[in-house]
This record gives C-alpha cells, structure tokens and sequence, in this order.
C-alpha cells in the first residue's frame, strides 16, 4: 500500500527537526558536560587554537615524548655521576701466624674532567709485627697520610669514557626535546587537519539540510496546485521522491559529521585528559575564505625549512653523537702513558726514615700492539657518522619535497574555491531561473530537482576546496616547522 501524502509530509519534517540532534545525542559527552556544568567558553564556536593547545598540553604523545626528556636528563645526571668521588677502604687482621698485624688503608679517589686527571688523598696504618719483606706495609704509630695526582699524557687525555658519556647524554637531552617538538609539530598538523574535516562535515549537513527544506516547505504549495489542476499529481510526486533521496543524503552527512566530531575528541581532551566529543553548537557558521594569491614566501621557505624542522635538528644531534664516539675510538687508538706523583708522611713516632716525607714520580705506559679492537670501533663509528650524514641529506629533501607538495596543494585548492565561488554564483541563478519557469508552467519539477541538486553540489564542492585549502595551509606550516 503506497503512503499517503499527509504521512510522508508528517514523517519528513520529524525526521528533519530529529536530524539536527543527531550529532549532540552522546551519553558520554552529556555525563561529561553535567560534572563540569556549560561555561561560557562552551557556547562559543570552537576554534583553531583551542583545538592546537589542547593537543599540545594533553595529547599522549606530547606526554610521552616529555617523560622521554625526563628520562634522557636522568640518563645525563647518571653520566655526570662519572666525576662522583669515590671512598675505598680495606682493613686486615692476622690474629695468629709469625708476624700477627692489623693494617688500615682508607682513600677517595676524585676523577676531573681536567685532561682525565684524578686526584687521590688516603690514610694508612699498619700495626702490630710486620714481615720485613712487608716493610711498605708499616706505618709511624699514627699511620700515614697521601695524597697524589695521576694525568693521562696521550690516551684518557682529550676525551676519555666518563666525558664521551656526559656529552652524549648532553646531546639526549637535545634529542629528547627536538622529538617533543616533531610530536608537538605532527600533532599540530594532525589536528588542524581533523578539526578542518569536521567544520567542512558541519558545513555539509547545513546546505544538504537547507536542500531537504527547499523540498519540504514547496511540498504544500504543490498540493494545492495539483487540486487546483494546475499541475499534474506527477509533479508533487517527484518532490516526493526527492524528499527522501535528500533525506538519506542529510544521513549520510549527519554520519560523516559523527565521524569528524569522534576523530577530532582525539585531540579535544579534557583537563583530565579525556576525549571530549565537540558538540555540533560549537561548529563556526562559515569556513573562513581562502586568501587571495599565495599567502607565502615560498623561494625563502625553502631556505629555512631545513633550518627549522626539528627532524633535522635531531639528526645534526645525532651525528655530533657520532662524532663524540669517532673521537673517544681515535683517542683509544694511543698508547697509555700516565704520569703519576704521589706525596705521603707518616705520623707520630716511629722510625726516623719512614717518618720523613715522600715524593714518588711514576710513569706508566700501556701499548696496544695490533690494536684491531681500536681500529675496528674507529670504522664502525665512522660508517655510523657517514650514515647519519646521507639520512640527514634525505630528510633534507623530503623537507623541500613536502614543502613544495603543500604549496602546490595551497594553490591548487585556492584556485578551486574560487572557481568552485563562481560556480555556485551561476548555479544559484540557473536554479532560481528553473524555478520561475515552472512557476509559469514551463518546466518540470525534474529539472527544477535537478538545478537544486546542481547547486548543492557546487556548494559541497566549494566547501571541500575551502577545507583542502586550510588542510594545506596547515601541512605548509608544518612542512615550515612552524607548530601553527
């Protein structure tokens, strides 16, 4: 049985004052807005910046990336742990045997960062029957005091481990921020790009739902006409069809708005930190217009985007890391030789040579004679800086290829817009002239459903140029380094 005209008019304009709710009907964001109660700010649209700064104090990257940082300054703090001093001791007793003793040494070394020199300073006492092949066991009665002085002369000197390592967690440091910066960089873009799509999918809903009113305001006015027998009943039933194809299209947008408004929660979160759906009250009533020419200096941008990008700082971090190591392995390559002096007096009585003071100048040298472990880490670090270098001289280029990628697309989707403009200008005339010619009975209402249908699609058209115009604005500051 075919439904009468009164119910299918009935059941149109329910489901067109039911459609506009579709997108807000979310149980949790309702909960969520009841335990915070609406402020002011929630009236208003929601904008660019609000979205960007939400991202960048909330997003669990951002948090990650900045417990990476922590974790890289607590790595450095461990390195700087290297120059700590450091106290030994030892103690020894031989209670029975020829020559029964009890012996004491206690010392602090302190490493510097003073051409690799360490300073020591100690006390000693040894008591009891000394073993005269033991005699520097000995003490005077009050023990001894020391203190000297080791420097590396060749290999330790310039660069030894303890340096390599504060310098390389140095350098994390910079590494654990300039990734803080990418994620910040790739959020920003990501984000513009989400919240685009969802005022383009609002925009969309508004003229496909404005199309559905044309159709249902008109359908009474052909009714009388039809009764009137000015029109034919198929008029009326073609505005019928029309309806529900339009119906199923303001689905199909509502749908597509849901979608946006749930990608875009990713990155509207709350103070806790939890996604929050935006609310379709707070879409802005219009996409703001491209800005007429290229709205950038794009010979210069290509100067200072490979300056900026945080990708190729990271990767200039990398490779004085990798220089650090090259230098430390050509450093291992020399033979060792220290020199050393070291000062002592004993205490108290005791015998009158031990108790005179002590001055003992040492050298030591230590020759690697094939030194294959040297030579082989000095390679393997220069393959791992020359590697650094080439993935550095490839993100150079990428950075430039983006870069060019995004202005194109800038100029290309400005370009569109404007002549998407103009179009719906002739599209809006031809429509409004179709329907003056039926109005004089000489159309039909299939063209005049036609023309409709024809402007809303350049005005879906323009929209989608307008939203690939600020989707490339956005990836063109972000190829910049520019965070927004």
């Amino acid at each position: 049985m075919r439904p009468s005209l009164p119910s299918i008019v009935a059941g149109a304009l329910l489901f067109a004052s039911a459609v506009p709710a579709l997108a807000e009907t979310d149980p949790a964001k309702d909960r969520d807005l009841s335990a915070r109660g609406v402020d002011a700010a929630m009236e208003r649209p929601l904008a660019l910046d609000e979205v960007i700064r939400a991202a960048s104090d909330r997003f669990p990257q951002i948090l990650a990336a900045e417990e990476d940082r922590r974790a890289a300054e607590g790595e450095l703090l461990a390195a700087e742990g290297g120059f700590d001093p450091i106290w030994r001791s030892s103690a020894a007793l031989v209670p029975a045997g020829g020559y029964p003793q009890q012996r004491l040494d206690t010392w602090v070394e302190q490493p510097t960062p003073l051409w690799g020199s360490s300073l020591t300073a100690g006390y000693r006492i040894g008591r009891g029957s000394i073993a005269p092949y033991d005699g520097k066991l000995a003490t005077d009665d009050h023990g001894e005091l020391r203190a000297g002085l080791r420097v590396p002369m060749l290999r330790d000197g310039s660069i030894d481990r303890r340096r390599a390592n504060i310098t390389r967690a140095s350098l994390g440091v910079d590494l654990a921020r300039l990734s803080k910066d990418q994620q910040r960089l790739e959020i920003t873009r990501a984000a513009s790009q989400r919240y685009w799509d969802w005022v383009g999918a609002g925009r969309r809903v508004a003229i496909v739902r404005a199309w559905l009113t044309l159709a249902l305001d008109r359908d009474q006015g052909l009714g009388s006409r039809v009764e009137s027998g000015e029109i034919p009943e198929i008029e009326r039933e073609e505005n019928r069809r029309t309806i529900l194809q339009r119906q199923t299209q303001l689905i199909a947008a509502e749908r597509a708005l849901e979608q946006a408004a749930i990608d875009l929660s990713l990155f509207v979160r709350s103070e806790g930190g939890a996604p929050r759906l935006p609310p379709s009250t707070r879409l802005p009533p219009s996409l703001p217009p491209p800005v007429p020419g290229f709205p950038f200096d794009a010979r210069a941008d290509e100067q200072r985007a490979p300056v900026a990008r945080p990708e190729i700082k990271r990767f200039e971090a990398q490779r004085d890391q990798a220089k650090v190591e090259l230098d430390l392995a050509r450093n291992q390559r020399l033979p060792a030789v220290d020199f050393s002096i070291l000062v002592s007096k004993d205490l108290g009585p005791g015998e009158y040579k031990r108790g005179l003071p002590v001055v003992e100048l040492g050298l030591t040298l230590d020759v690697p004679l094939l030194a294959r472990p040297q030579r082989g880490r000095v390679e393997a670090q220069q393959a791992a800086l020359r590697k650094v270098e080439r993935l550095a001289g490839l993100q150079r280029d990428r950075v430039i290829a983006e870069l060019r990628d995004a202005a194109s697309a800038v100029r290309a989707a400005a370009t569109r817009a404007e002549v998407t403009g103009r179009e719906v200008e002739l599209a809006d005339k031809l429509q409004a002239a179709e329907l003056r010619r039926f109005d004089l009975g000489d159309s039909t209402m299939l063209l005049v459903n036609l023309r409709e249908q024809a402007t809303a699609e350049a005005k879906i058209r323009e929209v989608d140029a307008q939203v690939d115009y600020h989707k490339a604005t956005a990836a063109y500051r972000a190829a910049l380094g520019e965070p927004r």
